[in-house]
């Protein structure tokens, strides 16, 4: 779904995961998770940092071919586990001096679902400036979140094979 008109663009990707709620916050939360599923297509993860509080930043460095494309960064403003998050995410490119810095929200919400599964909704906005300043990176928000969903599935499942 894309919401436009008035001064709010937000995309939503909603879809049922097959791991648990408790699992699939934790792949938001740690490092090692992380890893596994946040960026799309053939970005490498170089390094991320992760302080997991109300008020405690997460940072991503990324790559591509050895070459850095710069950073996504947050801020947690609010962690209810295992049912919401929300974060300030912004898009750094390799020149933020040169107005590369692109500010948005995201809202995750969990719901349990049966036999052990969770609805996870994502929820992006403030999108203005990213679809202003960088419109390839918007436009492939939604294609992007459904990538690295299929991927937090596949880790959270893993986490899951882990703890039998």
């Amino acid at each position: 779904m894309t919401r436009a008109g008035g001064p709010t663009v937000a995309v939503r990707v909603d879809r049922t995961l097959h791991a648990s709620p408790d699992r699939v916050f934790r792949a938001f939360l740690e490092p090692d998770l992380i890893r596994q599923w946040i960026t799309p297509d053939d970005l490498a993860i170089d390094r991320i940092t992760v302080d997991a509080r109300v008020g405690g930043r997460v940072e991503v460095w990324h790559s591509r071919n050895g070459v850095s494309t710069g950073k996504f960064e947050g801020c947690f403003l609010k962690i209810d586990p295992p049912r919401e998050l929300v974060y300030r995410w912004a898009f750094i490119g390799t020149e933020p001096e040169k107005g590369e810095h692109f500010d948005t929200l995201v809202t995750v919400r969990l719901r349990p679902e049966s036999e052990g599964g969770t609805h996870i909704s994502v929820i992006h906005e403030k999108l203005e400036d990213l679809r202003r300043g960088a419109p390839h990176v918007h436009v492939r928000l939604v294609p992007g979140w459904n990538i690295c969903l299929d991927k937090l599935e596949r880790a959270a499942g893993q986490l899951s094979a882990n703890l039998r």
